[in-house]
């Protein structure tokens, strides 16, 4: 680790670069100590400008040793491709320019819902943890100041001074070195300085922890959502639940779908609540997600609940609008799975209504809120909410959480779920933690690192309720 007088002395040789550059055949070299991963970078007039209009450029500086530290830098848009392009300060990166890499980025219409982020480059993709929006937009030619914090796991993005991006996800390496990135744009980079913050302490790193696998939609990476088929690979991806989304059909049985209409997901349209169910079954939906399902047909939660019974997946039933929780409760009751289903909902009205028709049957309340506050703040609101609802069980958005909130809400006595993570490397963050449920995409994925977990603590897991 670098110490904080190596860091000025690091500062100190940067400055001095800054106010003179080398020139070879006409190109003018980077300061010292900064390294060209990708792109046309040069160094004029005391600072740094790159042009990379067509494709992706970066630059790294430091030390793939350093852990915790202040990044500052004055950006500003030269040209763009269009609106969308974007400027970023990097960190947690390694000098070589090899993945993963994570960074703060914003865009030229900043206002936009991503006009800012929290990503990392993953090998071919990247993964955006946090989107964001400025109330203002970038304007060509004018400098923006950015920050980063970066501590342990929690990073934190600011723009003018403002706190943008805030999340205790950063953690795909523990340590690297920092730098700029741009896409589709040409750029200008202006006060670039770093600073050293107090190395993580060493504590005891807590092991991670098996927890149940619900998969998102039924296994909807692979099958297409809410349809049998993914409820039966969701079974043998070995998910302990299977999720899916329900509406009440136009003649009163209740089906699967997530959207209030057809179109998305079947080759016809309409509201749910204003197709029968024989008008649904005649649907086909399976083709938009492969040929290969085609004729997949709109199953009833009736048919679901008989796929999944005797299985050991659990049934979790998303009611996606009021007035149907009586219809649910008596589907699950006739089907003799009250211990083997569960049911959650954004509405609190739902969530009270099921709770006072089946208390035996666990209800959680969904919620994707973006608080500000303390962990304890934050945890007091959420556990506010969860007893309005008469529930013990909440299933948040993951970026809702932190290890100091997820305590806080332990401490409250209530059960966490939480909502959809595909990411290995934040399931495997969640599970640390010691998360209770993970909704995802990919029960594959989640179920095996659940089982590795299992095998290094000898222990068993089972759905809380």
């Amino acid at each position: 680790m670098f110490s904080v007088r190596l860091l000025r002395i690091l500062l100190v040789g940067m400055a001095l670069a800054l106010s003179s550059f080398a020139s070879t055949k006409g190109a003018q070299q980077l300061p010292a100590g900064w390294r060209i991963a990708a792109g046309n970078w040069r160094f004029a007039d005391g600072a740094i400008f790159v042009d990379s209009m067509k494709s992706e450029a970066r630059v790294t500086f430091g030390e793939n040793s350093w852990q915790n530290y202040e990044i500052e830098v004055s950006a500003t848009f030269l040209k763009v491709q269009n609106d969308s392009r974007w400027l970023a300060v990097v960190f947690r990166a390694a000098r070589d320019g090899s993945t993963p890499w994570s960074q703060f980025p914003i865009r030229l219409k900043t206002s936009d819902r991503s006009g800012s982020e929290f990503a990392v480059r993953k090998d071919k993709r990247w993964d955006v943890r946090q989107r964001v929006n400025a109330s203002e937009d970038s304007k060509i030619g004018r400098p923006r100041r950015l920050r980063v914090v970066v501590h342990g796991s929690n990073v934190q993005g600011y723009l003018d001074g403002r706190l943008l991006v805030e999340s205790p996800f950063c953690m795909d390496r523990a340590a690297g070195c920092v730098g700029l990135c741009v896409s589709g744009c040409m750029a200008r980079f202006d006060d670039f300085n770093v600073r050293h913050l107090p190395d993580t302490s060493p504590a005891l790193r807590q092991d991670p922890r098996p927890c149940e696998v619900i998969a998102h939609r039924g296994f909807s990476a692979v099958a297409p959502e809410n349809t049998l088929t993914a409820i039966r690979k969701a079974i043998e991806a070995g998910a302990s639940g299977c999720e899916f989304d329900v509406y009440a059909a136009k003649d009163g049985p209740v089906v699967l779908m997530h959207d209030s209409t057809v179109n998305r997901t079947t080759n016809g349209s309409g509201r749910v609540t204003e197709l029968t169910v024989a008008e649904l079954r005649r649907l086909d939906a399976g083709s938009w997600k492969d040929r290969r399902y085609a004729g997949e047909s709109v199953p009833t939660l009736e048919e679901a609940l008989r796929t999944l019974k005797g299985t050991g997946c659990q049934a979790v039933i998303e009611i996606k609008m009021d007035g149907i929780s009586k219809r649910v409760v008596e589907t699950v009751r006739e089907a003799g799975m009250l211990d083997q289903a569960a049911v959650i909902a954004f509405s609190p009205t739902v969530v009270k209504e099921v709770r006072a028709l089946e208390p035996r049957l666990p209800c959680a309340w969904l919620s994707g809120e973006k608080l500000k506050g303390s962990p304890t703040e934050r945890a007091d609101w959420i556990a506010a909410r969860a007893r309005q609802c008469n529930t013990n069980m909440v299933d948040l958005n993951y970026n809702m959480l932190s290890p100091e909130v997820l305590a806080e809400l332990k401490k409250r006595g209530l059960i966490v779920w939480t909502w959809t993570v595909n990411d290995s490397v934040i399931i495997d963050g969640l599970m640390r933690w010691g998360i209770q449920s993970i909704t995802t995409d990919r029960p594959d994925l989640a179920a095996e690192l659940s089982r590795h977990a299992a095998e290094r603590t000898d222990g068993s897991s089972h759905i809380q309720r």
